[in-house]
């Protein structure tokens, strides 16, 4: 059987974070708990792949929310951007209105 691996993608800078977290240290403040989980934390990293490319997505979506709140203009500018620097280029080229209405 193989072993369970459970993993958390953080969108924000690393800083000094862990390579894991624990769901009792996290939410229970240590407290003895029936199931502990201990989760390794994905970050951003130089590599090309899907979840890379969906950490760059989200942090310039933050940083265009930041200058433009939640509006369309924001989405447009992320997309903009995304694809400018090829990120998940192929699916906003062929989704770009889905994601834009979501």
């Amino acid at each position: 059987m193989p072993k369970p691996e459970l993993y958390v993608i953080f969108t924000g800078n690393k800083g000094r974070k862990p390579d894991k977290i624990s769901l009792s240290k996290e939410f229970f403040e240590g407290a003895d708990v029936d199931i502990e989980v201990i989760a390794k934390v994905i970050y951003e990293s130089d590599t090309d792949d899907i979840i890379n490319q969906y950490i760059i997505f989200c942090k310039v979506f933050n940083e265009q929310t930041k200058q433009h709140g939640m509006t369309q203009k924001a989405v447009a500018e992320t997309i903009r951007i995304c694809k400018d620097r090829n990120v998940l280029k192929e699916y906003l080229l062929d989704r770009e209105r889905e994601v834009k209405s979501a």
